[in-house]
C-alpha cells in the first residue's frame, strides 16, 4: 500500500510539473509574492476605476425623474404637470438634484424624451467599441501603452464635455469617453491580475472593486455643491487629472514583456521591482531566463493573436462563450436589479451614496467565497442564489419588508459575481489572449446594461422578476463546462 501511494504522489507530482511551467514563479521567485511594488501598482491601477464609474454612474444627476409643466401656450386653458402640449412656448423644470439638468437644459421631454436615454447608451457603446480596440492594443503593444493612452484620452474628452455647444456634441464627447473607458476598465484588471501571486488574486479582485463604491458615492458631493450639470461634470473631470498623473507611474507588465520575446527589458522592471521591495536582485536574469526556456519563447516568433484565435481551440472556444454568457447575464441583471431597488428612499443623494456604498461589504463578502469555494463553485451557486432569491421576490412583492429584504440579496448576489467574474476570465486564458479575451468576453456586460431597463419595465410587475430569474439560472449552468482555475499559474503561451 506505501508502495502505491508513493508511487501515485510521483505520479501526480510528475503531471503538476508536466502542466505547470512555473510561469508565476519566475515573478515570485524575482520580486517576492507581494511588497510594496505590488501595493503601488494595485492602487495605480484601481484608482483609475473612478475615472470610469465616474463616467458611467454620472447618469443619474445629468437624467434623474423630472416633473414638468408647461408655463406659456398659445391658447390659454387649465394646464396639467407633467403632460405635453402642441402649442406650448415654455416650460419649466423641477428636478431631483441639480438645479439644472440635460433634460431641463435641452428640454429631454414629450417626443424628445428618448434622447434621455441616448445620452447613457452612447457611452455604453462606447464601452464596447473600447474593449475591444483596446483589447487588440493591449496584447499587441502592451498593458502600459493601453491604460496610460486611454485614460488620457478619457481626461482630455471628460474636460471638454461640459463645455458642449450642444446636446449633439455632448453625444459625441460622451461616445468617445466610453471608448476611453471601456479600455482603461480591462487593462486595470488585467494588469493587477498579471503581478499579484496566486495566492492573492481573490484579495486583490476584491480591492480592486472598492473604488467602485466610493465613486458613486463621491458623485452624490459633487452634484450637491454644484450650481448646474456643467459645473459637477467638470468638478469631477479636474479630479481625474490626477489619476492620470497617477497612472504614468505604472510600468509595463513583466509578464506581457516575457511572452513578447522581451527578456531584457522584463528584467530590468523586475530588478527595480525586487529594489522596492527589498529583496536580493543576483538571481533575477538566471530565473527568468530558466522560465523563458521552460516556456519555449522564441523573440523571433512572437506569437500576434487576434481575436479569432480565442475559437482556435475546443477549450479557447468553450471558455470564451461560457465566460461571455455569464458577463452578459451578471451585467443584466446588476443593472435592472439596482433600478428596481427604489426602497432606498426618494432622496437621490443618499440613494446614490446607499446604493454606492452598499457594494464594499459585498466584495469583501465575495472575497471570502472566491477565496475557499473557488471560481466555478461560487460563480455557480451566486447566480443560483441570485435566481432562487427572484423567484422568491414574485411571491413578496406586495410585503415592503421581505421584498426589501430579497431586493437587497439579490443585489448583492449580482455585485457579489462581478469580483469572481474578473478572476475567472483573467485566469482562463493565456497571456497573448488575455487582455482581448478580458475585452470581448465583458462586452456582455455593456449589452446587459442596455437591456436591462427594458427587462426592469415589464408589465405585469412580477414579470421582470421571472425574466431576471431565468438569466441567472441559464448563467449558472453556464459556467458548468468550465474549469476550475484556482490554484494554476496564469498561463503564459497560448499552445
Amino acid at each position: 500500500m506505501k508502495n502505491i501511494l508513493s508511487s501515485i504522489i510521483c505520479l501526480k507530482g510528475e503531471k503538476q510539473k508536466e502542466t505547470s511551467t512555473d510561469s508565476e514563479d519566475y515573478l515570485s521567485k524575482s520580486i517576492g509574492a507581494f511588497g510594496l511594488w505590488h501595493a503601488g501598482i494595485c492602487v495605480a491601477a484601481a484608482v483609475t476605476r473612478f475615472l470610469v464609474m465616474w463616467n458611467m454612474t454620472a447618469i443619474l444627476f445629468l437624467t434623474p425623474d423630472t416633473e414638468f409643466e408647461c408655463k406659456e401656450v398659445k391658447v390659454i386653458r387649465n394646464i396639467t404637470s407633467n403632460t405635453c402640449y402642441d402649442d406650448c412656448l415654455k416650460y419649466e423644470y423641477y428636478n431631483q438634484g441639480l438645479p439644472t439638468t440635460l433634460i431641463s437644459d435641452y428640454n429631454l421631454i414629450c417626443d424628445r424624451q428618448w434622447l434621455a436615454s441616448l445620452a447613457q447608451a452612447v457611452l455604453m457603446l462606447g464601452l464596447l467599441v473600447g474593449t475591444f480596440v483596446f483589447g487588440w492594443i493591449s496584447d499587441r503593444f502592451g498593458r502600459r501603452t493601453s491604460i496610460v493612452s486611454s485614460v488620457l484620452i478619457n481626461v482630455i474628452f471628460m474636460l471638454a464635455t461640459p463645455f458642449s455647444p450642444n446636446f449633439w456634441a455632448f453625444c459625441i464627447f460622451r461616445f468617445i469617453t466610453g471608448i476611453a473607458s471601456g479600455g482603461t476598465l480591462i487593462t486595470s484588471v488585467v494588469i493587477v491580475m498579471e503581478i499579484v501571486s496566486k495566492n492573492h488574486r481573490e484579495a486583490a479582485s476584491s480591492a480592486l472593486v472598492q473604488p467602485d463604491a466610493l465613486s458613486q458615492a463621491s458623485l452624490a458631493i459633487f452634484a450637491y455643491y454644484s450650481p448646474n450639470w456643467n459645473v459637477y461634470v467638470l468638478v469631477y473631470s479636474i479630479a481625474s487629472i490626477l489619476i492620470l498623473l497617477i497612472v504614468l507611474f505604472i510600468p509595463e507588465s513583466p509578464r506581457w514583456l516575457i511572452s513578447r520575446g522581451r527578456i531584457d527589458e522584463a528584467v530590468q522592471i523586475l530588478t527595480k521591482a525586487a529594489q522596492r521591495n527589498k529583496l536580493s536582485t543576483d538571481n533575477i536574469e538566471d530565473i527568468v531566463k530558466n522560465s523563458v526556456e521552460k516556456l519555449n519563447i522564441n523573440k523571433k516568433e512572437v506569437f500576434n493573436a487576434t481575436y479569432l484565435d480565442l475559437f482556435k481551440t475546443k477549450e479557447l472556444a468553450i471558455n470564451t462563450t461560457c465566460i461571455f454568457v455569464a458577463w452578459t447575464i451578471s451585467g443584466t441583471c446588476y443593472f435592472g436589479i439596482n433600478q428596481y431597488m427604489s426602497f432606498v428612499g426618494p432622496n437621490l443623494y443618499v440613494a446614490v451614496i446607499v446604493l454606492g456604498l452598499i457594494q464594499m461589504p459585498v466584495s469583501l463578502v465575495s472575497f471570502l467565497i472566491n477565496k475557499y469555494l473557488g471560481r466555478r463553485i461560487a460563480s455557480i451557486g451566486i447566480l443560483g442564489i441570485g435566481g432562487i432569491v427572484m423567484i422568491l421576490l414574485i411571491f413578496a412583492e406586495d410585503y415592503f419588508w421581505p421584498a426589501t429584504i430579497l431586493g437587497f440579496v439579490g443585489f448583492s448576489a449580482v455585485t457579489s459575481i462581478f469580483t469572481v467574474t474578473y478572476i475567472y476570465a483573467s485566469e482562463l486564458f493565456p497571456t497573448p489572449l488575455r487582455n482581448m479575451a478580458f475585452g470581448i468576453t465583458s462586452t456582455g456586460a455593456k449589452f446587459g446594461a442596455m437591456v436591462a431597463p427594458f427587462i426592469a419595465n415589464l408589465k405585469p410587475q412580477w414579470l421582470p422578476s421571472v425574466v431576471f430569474a431565468g438569466l441567472l439560472f441559464v448563467g449558472a449552468l453556464s459556467c458548468l463546462p468550465l474549469p476550475e482555475t484556482k490554484g494554476p499559474n496564469l498561463k503564459d503561451t497560448v499552445s
